[in-house]
């Protein structure tokens, strides 16, 4: 039995089977929701399991599946279907489907592949995350920019990389307030977690979505569109985008900050302080500089540096030249 509540989103055109596998599930413990189609999918909280018939009534199973599942924010799906071709299995462990079962399995079995899902997805522990949504306006656009700046800074992300990830969210935002909700104003989520050394960035919306030819027209490299620019300041750009199910953009960012190796040289340009060892080395080198290249600093360091030679007393500044 799983102790934290799952909440798990039934996606079903039977309503009868969707209200049977409800009622086993919160049986099981867990709270669980049915609807009828992937729009009324989409416009439900987000959950931590989406169980989802192939044959929805106006989508592809999958489809809804790719428009949960391609977020920062990770869940686990389950896709319900009579036996499928292998394009239908490709595609669902394209897209992490984590099982499939067959349309007249019983409601305690797929129950049994829910807690199993679960059990796998909450094992990964939480990322450091960062999630907002927001309404698609010029103000929320920018305080949310601004609120991921500073949750960027906290994280020790050097000062251009900040700059990098929240241009690149000001683009993707823009594009959600032009296209997906044109005249209107509708919700925008953000979401943002930190792998190692990578800031990988998630924008959704709710809106209509994008046709084929749209999608190449945004994406098309020859023209100085918003995903170009996008795509020049991350290192990877993915789209997805269905009719009626909204738009997904997904970034990824190097965020490696380099530390002090006493084998290898590191550019100083992009850091807010200096830890201690920083400083000693930076004073070292700079002292008795051994032969050693030019260490490059920003302006702010370069103030703090000369404070630091300096020391307390002026008259040793004076006689340091910087």
């Amino acid at each position: 039995m799983i102790h934290r509540t799952a909440y798990v989103l039934v996606a079903c055109g039977d309503s009868a089977r969707g209200s049977a596998i409800v009622e086993q599930l919160e049986q099981q413990g867990m709270r669980a929701f049915w609807c009828a189609t992937a729009r009324e999918a989409l416009i439900a909280p987000r959950p931590d399991v989406l169980i989802s018939s192939l044959d929805l009534p106006d989508h592809d199973g999958l489809e809804l599946c790719e428009a949960l599942g391609s977020s920062a924010t990770p869940i686990a799906s389950i896709l319900l279907c009579d036996e499928g071709s292998i394009d239908i299995y490709r595609r669902a462990m394209q897209l992490g489907v984590q099982d499939l079962c067959d349309t007249s399995a019983s409601p305690a079995n797929i129950a049994e592949s829910v807690e199993k899902a679960v059990e796998v997805l909450w094992k990964q522990g939480p990322d450091s995350s960062f999630q907002a949504t927001i309404q698609s306006t010029a103000s929320a656009c920018e305080q949310v920019q601004r609120n991921l700046s500073a949750w960027l800074l906290v994280r020790g992300i050097a000062p251009s990389t900040r700059c990098r990830i929240a241009t690149a969210l000001g683009e993707g935002l823009e594009n959600a307030v032009r296209h997906a909700y044109p005249g209107d104003i509708g919700p925008i989520e953000i979401e943002a977690n930190l792998h190692d050394c990578d800031v990988e960035v998630s924008i959704r919306d709710r809106g209509d979505g994008m046709t084929e030819n749209q999608k190449f027209e945004a994406t098309d490299t020859e023209k100085a569109g918003g995903f170009n620019r996008m795509s020049a300041l991350s290192e990877d750009l993915s789209l997805a985008t269905h009719a009626n199910l909204g738009t997904h953009v997904g970034m990824r960012f190097s965020a490696h900050r380099t530390h002090f190796d006493e084998d290898q040289r590191t550019d100083f340009e992009d850091f807010d302080f200096l830890a201690p060892d920083h400083v000693r080395a930076l004073l070292d080198d700079i002292e008795s500089p051994d032969g050693h290249d030019v260490v490059h600093i920003s302006p702010a360091l370069a103030v703090t540096i000369g404070r630091l030679l300096a020391g307390p007393s002026p008259d040793r500044f004076l006689a340091t030249g910087i």
